[in-house]
């Protein structure tokens, strides 16, 4: 059983990463400075207080509909920081100098983040608290991401000259 959850957890993290990998990527924002935390998990995390209420909002399919305004806001600039990217990259494109379209689902960027808001979500809840030994586990954007719209699923090669180990 100990050795069948990091494996599932591998497993699925691959999955998800050779999902995402058939989506060209639109050309990402600069990466964020070294240290940017991502965003929290928004279907683990309660909704934070905030200056405003509800923005009756369209077309949330993960997030929960009463979620306001600031803490929208700030998921977006997380999810945007932790994998470089603009707006764009995930919500479809509004008319020439219009904003994005952010209730359309034209864009399949859109539902592989849904899809990993909820995978992470799973990871967070039902898999990493039950592996022994880690002391608050927590996944994230930026804990495959860092800062890259395709997470890196290999290790790099190794340096020329190097020790090898």
């Amino acid at each position: 059983m100990r050795l069948l959850l990091p494996l599932s957890l591998v497993l699925l993290l691959g999955a998800c990463a050779a999902a995402y990998a058939g989506n060209p990527a639109p050309t990402p924002a600069p990466a964020p400075p070294a240290g940017v935390p991502a965003p929290a998990t928004p279907a683990s995390s309660p909704t934070a207080a905030a200056a405003d209420t509800s923005g009756g909002f369209e077309n949330l399919e993960v997030l929960p509909d009463s979620i306001s305004h600031d803490r929208l806001m700030a998921v977006m600039q997380g999810f945007g920081r932790a994998l470089g990217v603009r707006c764009t990259f995930c919500h479809a494109r509004g008319a020439e100098g219009e904003p994005p379209d952010f209730p359309s689902d034209a864009n399949p960027h859109k539902d592989v983040a849904r899809d990993m808001m909820r995978m992470t979500a799973e990871l967070n809840r039902d898999i990493l608290p039950d592996i022994e030994g880690l002391h608050n586990p927590r996944v994230t954007c930026w804990t495959c991401h860092r800062g890259e719209p395709q997470p890196q699923t290999s290790a790099p090669a190794p340096e020329e000259g190097g020790s090898g180990g």
